[in-house]
């Protein structure tokens, strides 16, 4: 019983990090807790545990050892111990992962995919484990074991809450910002700067740039030469598309922007309602709208502005809407 202590605390503090001293002092109080229940310990003795040893000893209240009790206190240790130390264990590895990543929560980390549990998928992440949901995969994503994979932190959650503390997600718009941030160094110098970001994962990016330095191109820097930068992050992405467009304050040049690569020709705002009318020719219609609406939704998440778009042909124009 005493080596087998030793040999527990010695290697959850080796290989683990938690502490001898923690493991011990829940241990001391487990133990007690149990001989006064089971067996009837007296209020005025307490549980001491040689560190070094292994031994269990008795203490009264002025300090001194005392001889130990006649009820089989040896047995209900070794059934109990493995128990209690478990139970700690667990809930200071807890503890632990929630303070090492707590800080590192909306940030992309790297890991290696441990196996799956049902549609998700169970990732290793140094000495902890995070959990990619099934919603949160991208459609292309087809990973085996052993696969390494980048994912953003969505959550990191308290020691209380559910069997994986580390929730990961592929498709949060977030995940592309950070893509983008850690390939292009202007980003990540502030040079360069997301205004915005809307996604349909898996299919189409829409990212609104502009830039703090005239000299600097915004749309041409995210792209890269020959477009090397934004093809590293749509690698990552499984082929999904990403466009970079041009911020503008002016929400009517912005409106314009966010339809491309349609080209509008004029656009009615209706300001309360944050509503506009996107009048585009008749052969532009379909890009501006997109394959099942999808480059129009994504327009008007990226402005926050609801947009509808309609061909010259069909359009009648509205008096005292245009800008």
């Amino acid at each position: 019983m005493k080596k087998e202590i030793v040999a527990l605390l010695e290697y959850w503090e080796k290989e683990r990090g938690i502490e001898k001293n923690y493991l011990i002092e829940s241990l001391e109080d487990g133990l007690l807790t149990v001989y006064r229940k089971k067996a009837g310990l007296p209020e005025d003795i307490k549980i001491k545990i040689d560190s070094e040893t292994g031994e269990i000893k008795f203490i009264n209240e002025n300090g001194e050892e005392v001889p130990p009790p006649s009820f089989p206190w040896e047995r209900i240790a070794a059934q109990t111990a493995r128990h209690i130390l478990i139970q700690k264990i667990r809930e200071a590895e807890k503890n632990t992962i929630y303070n090492e990543f707590k800080n590192l929560e909306g940030e992309i980390i790297s890991g290696r995919v441990e196996r799956f549990e049902n549609e998700n998928i169970v990732i290793s992440i140094g000495k902890a484990e995070g959990i990619l949901p099934h919603h949160h995969k991208l459609p292309n994503d087809h990973f085996k074991i052993g696969d390494g994979i980048k994912c953003y932190l969505l959550e990191v959650r308290p020691p209380s809450k559910g069997n994986y503390q580390l929730i990961l997600s592929r498709t949060h718009p977030n995940f592309v910002k950070k893509l983008l941030e850690n390939e292009i160094p202007e980003i990540k110098e502030k040079i360069v700067e997301i205004k915005a970001i809307a996604r349909f994962p898996g299919d189409l990016t829409k990212v609104a740039v502009s830039s703090k330095n005239e000299k600097v191109d915004p749309v041409g820097t995210c792209i890269g030469d020959k477009a090397s930068r934004i093809k590293n992050i749509v690698k990552e992405l499984r082929g999904e598309k990403i466009e970079i467009i041009p911020w503008e304050e002016d929400i009517v040049k912005f409106i314009k922007n966010s339809l491309s690569p349609a080209k509008s020709n004029e656009v009615y705002i209706d300001e309360d309602k944050k509503e506009a009318v996107v009048i585009v020719d008749d052969d532009q219609l379909f890009l501006a709208i997109g394959k099942k609406g999808q480059n129009v939704r994504l327009a008007s998440k990226l402005t926050n502005w609801n947009i509808k778009v309609f061909k010259v042909s069909e359009y009648k124009k509205e008096p005292n809407k245009q800008k």
